[in-house]
């Protein structure tokens, strides 16, 4: 016993030694919201592709990704630029720490297909009588573009207008990207100009071209992304061929950004951006600070708790969570997580989670030392009989979190991500660093005293368990009391709900929204909303975040009214203008499109129908072994669900209500609040649904269902409250200290209300729910299909196995083998088979 001690601890020190090491070995990576920069949506165009082309939509897409990979590492200086595919069509790309929108927007989102063309309706000057003329070349070194003038009204024609568009397309193309073999920056005077040198292919083109043309002094067009960078005539006589130069006066900034886009290759299609954000880096700094110190405080909290209530295993716990701490951010680094705001809120409250394994297994190791059983052996118990309900609740969590993996983007990825894997090691090291440890300290000799386990310490639920046999809660017997009040709490929260309390951000609605600095700003939500009204800016919300230098106000409007057919930086301009801020106030900005908009609420559906339907079946699985199969475990499934549906409604009361009063908006964080909600609540219900299925199989004798649930209940009530307690003070002390955006708040203002509204229902609803329905089952189909006659009529089953093998020859000692085998070794051999029996029936 000493030695595997020994051996046990041995290896968490290895595990612990190892972790610290690789934890120093890589930097965090910070999110946007922590370091600032851009975030954008794209679409491919796909109308653009052929038949064959369409066909092979993984080679498009890897093509396009690899593009962009390569246009953000060359042109941004952006030290990890992230580009994630998304379904079959889409890419968000970000780069952290670079914060010019529309420099980013111009490269990014640029097809960078080149284009040469022959200007057929523009004048020469051999032909002068042609429609257009051009009026400003080159006008922006940075932004160069050439406008032209239609002759006929002497309008002028600007890019990006439909004329424009339809000027181009009357002209000739000579050749394009796809005949681009590289591209240089050439000396020119005092600056560069892009160089182009042609493929055989593009070089056959242009010298036919040139040839036919070299006496007309025909224009010859260079156009990007539908805007002509460069147009003059060709000199007489010349012949181009495998190179050209796009003549004009350039930044030298803009030719070397342009030829590394020419040189990191042209997108086979179009890109339509479809959202795009940008967020400045103080507010971020500011946030994280807050975040980390809520989470110190909290991680105390529960220190102070494990220690206080669990004495020497607390302690033990204690140990185990600065383990589960170190592993957790190792393994974060070493995926390369990326540590959004909701990412570390994510990994904070998975501290508070991961606390709930070690206090089911300790109050189950209270239990079972109390009816007389040794520590070493009490210690073995309390984790193997807490094991099938530590494993599916964690499992439930998990089932969510990758919901919302495979439907968020951004913050709610990583929120997800760091989640799952929090949980993945909280098992791990609640099952089997805390054992270890625990299994050393009574091997080694120093925890053989039975005071240091605080035995008696039991503050919440000790005069139901006491009672739980004889005189348990009669929680199932007062149902319609539970129901009803259920139903206030739902009830109360309608009106707000009607009243305009669930306000929809940009994400919901689509729009633009625009952050700015409020440092000493006195005016009030209501007065900015109603200047933005007065401005022709209708549907806008603004709220405040932030504090002292960082305070900031962040205003959503519509692209209605005011705003419609406007630009992003047009709009933005517009909000600022007309709210009274200045354009050195901005200090971020976002706007959804409407296919983004589409996409937000179908996965927010998606994702709440899709968590209940994987918890359901997960549940009539787990429930359904040894009760009669999968149909019996729908009725836990289905009654667990019942409960959340209570859960659910009581978020969006509250979500409700302190937007009426707050003016905070629903964000795709508030979506992961409630599948995170979904995923706690029927980890609470499990707890409970756990110990009735384990008091099925062990049943008093002549106990009928409704007294079984009842102590269940009665029995679990401490273990519940202890685990909700936990996760409360964690999002207690991160709303409190640990959110400076409106956003953060909400989530943790609504995971709050979620979970201790799942407290009460997995005590007070779920098992009503379950004792209705096995009791309508009951009087339909007879007494033998109810959950207790299923259990009974298994425990018969198991009975017999167990009959049959303490019965059998071998069992006797009769039989002798002729291979040489003892009586003894007979014997021995059939107990065994008697206790795996009895073990199997023991362990359903």
């Amino acid at each position: 016993m000493r030695q595997r001690s020994y051996l046990f601890l041995f290896i968490v020190v290895a595990l612990g030694v190892l972790s610290a090491f690789l934890y120093t070995i890589r930097p965090y990576k910070y999110g946007l919201d922590v370091k600032g920069g851009v975030r954008f949506t794209y679409q491919m165009d796909l109308s653009q592709l052929k038949p064959d082309q369409k066909a092979s939509m993984s080679t498009i897409r890897n093509q396009v990704q690899t593009i962009l990979v390569n246009r953000a590492t060359g042109s941004f200086g952006v030290a990890e630029p992230t580009v994630v595919p998304k379904g079959e069509d889409q890419f968000i790309i970000e780069l952290p720490g670079f914060t010019d929108i529309e420099a980013a927007r111009s490269i990014i989102g640029t097809s960078a297909r080149i284009e040469l063309y022959d200007a057929a309706n523009v004048d020469t000057q051999r032909f002068n009588f042609r429609a257009y003329k051009v009026a400003d070349e080159n006008k922006n070194p940075l932004n160069p573009s050439v406008s032209f003038i239609r002759k006929s009204d002497n309008k002028v024609i600007e890019p990006g207008t439909p004329e424009y568009k339809q000027m181009i397309e009357g002209w000739t193309l000579i050749l394009a990207g796809d005949d681009l073999k590289s591209a240089e920056a050439q000396s020119s005077g005092s600056g560069y100009q892009p160089l182009m040198h042609f493929s055989i292919a593009g070089s056959d083109k242009m010298s036919t071209w040139s040839r036919k043309h070299q006496t007309d002094r025909e224009m010859i067009a260079a156009v990007l992304d539908g805007k002509v960078l460069s147009i003059a005539g060709l000199v007489e006589n010349t012949i181009l061929s495998d190179n050209a130069v796009i003549q004009g006066t350039f930044e030298t900034a803009y030719v070397t950004k342009l030829v590394e886009l020419l040189n990191a290759g042209a997108l086979p299609v179009d890109l339509k951006e479809l959202s795009s954000e940008q967020v400045d880096p103080t507010i971020g700094a500011q946030a994280l600070d807050k975040i980390v110190t809520a989470g110190v405080i909290s991680f105390g909290v529960i220190a102070l708790f494990l220690i206080g209530y669990y004495a020497f295993p607390g302690f033990v716990a204690l140990i185990a969570l600065l383990l589960y701490v170190l592993f957790t951010l190792t393994t974060l680094k070493l995926v390369g997580a990326t540590f959004s705001l909701a990412a570390i809120a994510g990994f904070i409250l998975s501290v508070g989670m991961a606390v709930d394994a070690n206090i089911l297994v300790f109050e189950r190791f209270k239990e079972e030392i109390k009816l007389g059983k040794s520590l070493a052996t009490s210690v073995e118990l309390g984790f193997r009989r807490a094991l099938p309900a530590i494993f599916d609740s964690n499992a439930c969590t998990i089932l969510t979190s990758l919901v919302l993996a495979y439907f968020g983007t951004g913050p709610v990825k990583g929120f997800a991500t760091s989640l799952i894997i929090g949980v993945l090691i909280s098992l791990f090291t609640a099952v089997t660093v805390t054992r270890s440890l625990l299994m050393f300290a009574i091997g080694a000799g120093f925890g053989n005293n039975a005071k240091l386990y605080a035995l008696e310490r039991n503050w919440l639920g000790k005069k139901f368990e006491e009672r739980a046999s004889s005189d348990p809660l009669p929680v199932v017997q007062k149902s319609t009391k539970w129901f009803v009040i259920s139903l206030i709490t739902i009830v109360v929260g309608i009106p707000f709900m009607f009243m305009g309390g669930l306000k929809g951000n940009v994400e919901f609605r689509g729009g633009y929204a625009a952050q700015f600095t409020a440092t000493g700003q006195t005016v009030n939500p209501s007065e900015l909303v109603s200047k933005l009204e007065q401005g022709g800016i209708r549907g806008a919300n603004v709220k405040f975040g932030g504090e002292g230098t960082a305070r900031f106000a962040e205003i959503t409007a519509p692209a209605d009214g005011a705003l419609k057919d406007l630009s992003e930086k047009d709009a933005i301009a517009k909000i600022t203008e007309i709210a009274g801020f200045k354009a050195a106030d901005i200090k971020g900005s976002s706007s959804v499109g409407p296919a983004i908009q589409a996409e937000t609420i179908r996965n927010a559906i998606m994702g709440v129908l899709i968590s209940s339907a994987l918890i359901i079946v997960y549940l009539a699985m787990r429930f359904g072994f040894g009760l009669g199969g999968f149909a019996s475990g729908l009725r836990f499934g289905i009654s667990a669900i019942g409960a959340l549906a209570h859960d659910v409604l009581v978020v969006l009361g509250v979500t409700a209500a302190v937007g009426f009063f707050f003016n905070w908006e629903i964000s795709a964080l508030f979506i992961t609040s409630m599948l995170t909600v979904i995923g706690f609540s029927v980890h609470d219900t499990i707890v409970i649904f756990d110990r009735i299925r384990e008091n099925l199989h062990r049943p008093i004798k002549g106990e009928d269902f409704s007294h079984l649930l009842n102590r269940s209940i009665s029995q679990s009530y401490a273990r519940s409250i202890n685990t909700s307690m936990t996760v409360i003070v964690t999002l207690l002390v991160l709303l409190v200290a640990g959110t400076t955006t409106p956003e953060l708040k909400l989530f943790c203002a609504t995971m709050l209300a979620g979970i201790v509204s799942g407290t009460y229902s997995s005590i007070y609803n779920a098992s009503p729910i379950l004792f209705l329905w096995d009791r309508a089952i009951g009087k339909k189909n007879g007494e033998e299909a109810t959950l207790l006659g299923l259990a009974n009529e298994e425990a018969k089953k198991h009975s017999v196995i167990v009959t049959q093998a303490s019965a059998s020859p071998a069992a006797a000692g009769q039989v002798t083998g002729a291979s040489g085998r003892t009586y003894g070794q007979v014997r021995r051999r059939a107990n065994s088979q008697v206790k795996s029996a009895q073990q199997e029936l023991d362990d359903l």
